[in-house]
């Protein structure tokens, strides 16, 4: 049951929905199967179980087949989802270039941007791996973190940060115990922690960075929001030294 539940919960952050994983499951379960067959195992209307199925097909995680005039449905093999996803990946970097002329020629960006539940939050987490300067600032509770975006997500992106040669600077609170990972204070993890008074409490992440201040809530919540000011990350940054001067 805890497995089953892992597996959801994991094709979930990939942007699946709970109807969508349940179909997907069921089809790689039968091997192949009809609607029908599909419909009956899940427990979904007819009707609805194709349109999920249909929605698979597109997001590349079921082919078709038929056998004679039957439609069946094969769950992709999923060793070959990761090198799809990879390659999504290459085929919208590739894009990235073109996206920013016309960017470039639109109206003035935003000043703040929000963003909601796993998938939306996830954006601000690549925001910051993608800084134009080396440094970031936080106040956060790591346990709220991790237990957001999962560990094995967050473990990708420490590397990721320490490979981008960002610099990380962290007042942390002792909410619960995380991996060591998560704590190291050394020029080898690009990292320097200090710790916020004995009491103190933080719910989520706040981060200044470039001349943006970003917040992530925690899990319960499921938001957070960009903020884009140059006086605005100022005034942050000010705080933020003046309560590490103050923190050990």
């Amino acid at each position: 049951m805890k497995k089953a539940m892992h597996i959801a919960a994991e094709l979930e952050k990939q942007g699946l929905k709970p109807h969508q994983i349940k179909v997907y499951l069921a089809i790689l379960e039968l091997g192949r199967a009809t609607t029908i067959e599909v419909a009956k195992k899940t427990g979904i209307k007819r009707t609805t179980a194709y349109d999920l199925i249909e929605d698979l097909i597109r997001l590349g995680y079921v082919a078709e087949a038929r056998k004679g005039k039957r439609r069946l449905f094969i769950a992709e093999d999923p060793s070959l989802l990761a090198s799809k996803l990879e390659q999504k990946l290459l085929d919208i970097k590739d894009l990235i270039p073109a996206l920013l002329t016309i960017n470039s020629k639109a109206v003035p960006k935003p000043a703040v941007r929000f963003y909601d539940g796993v998938e939306g939050v996830r954006n601000i987490m690549e925001e910051l791996l993608a800084m134009q300067g080396k440094e970031q600032l936080y106040w956060s509770s790591i346990s709220d973190l991790v237990d957001f975006f999962g560990h094995r997500y967050m473990q990708q992106w420490v590397k990721r940060r320490i490979k981008r040669g960002i610099w990380s600077k962290a007042l942390l609170t002792k909410k619960t115990k995380v991996p060591d990972i998560y704590l190291q204070s050394n020029a080898q993890s690009l990292r320097e922690i200090r710790y916020l008074p004995k009491g103190f409490t933080l719910d989520g992440v706040l981060c200044v960075f470039d001349n943006k201040v970003a917040y992530i809530s925690s899990r319960q919540e499921s938001f957070g929001f960009t903020i884009e000011s140059k006086e605005f990350s100022q005034v942050m940054r000010l705080i933020f030294e003046g309560a590490w001067a103050m923190t050990k």
